[in-house]
C-alpha cells in the first residue's frame, strides 16, 4: 500500500524529531565582547552562519537551531550578531529555551 506523501510526512513529523538549523555550542557566547571579538573569532566558534544581512549598514550574521520531537519545541537557540566596520562586534543578542 503507498501512502499520499502529505500523510507520510504528518506521519514522520508526529511520530519522530524534526531539526532545523544547525547546533551551536552556548559556551562562546559567554565570551563574546562588543568591539573586541572578531569575526573571525565568531566564526572559529561558531562556524558559517545560517544567515548573512546588512541592518543601517552593518553586517549581520545569524545562528538559528530548533529542535522538535513529537510537534512540540523541544530546544531552540538563536543568536544574532551585528559587526562594525572594522570587523569587531557591535552587539549580539542570544536567546534559548
Amino acid at each position: 500500500m503507498r501512502w499520499p506523501i502529505a500523510l507520510w510526512v504528518c506521519s514522520l513529523l508526529l511520530s519522530g524529531c524534526l531539526y532545523m538549523g544547525r547546533d551551536f555550542a552556548v559556551t562562546p557566547v559567554r565570551n563574546i565582547e562588543n568591539n573586541v571579538t572578531t569575526q573571525r573569532e565568531v566564526f572559529a566558534n561558531f562556524g558559517e552562519p545560517m544567515r548573512k544581512g546588512l541592518e543601517n549598514g552593518y553586517e549581520t550574521w545569524s545562528y538559528s537551531y530548533q529542535y522538535y520531537e513529537l510537534g512540540q519545541l523541544r530546544d531552540a537557540k538563536d543568536l544574532y550578531i551585528i559587526f562594525n566596520k572594522d570587523n569587531t562586534v557591535r552587539s549580539y543578542s542570544f536567546t534559548a529555551k
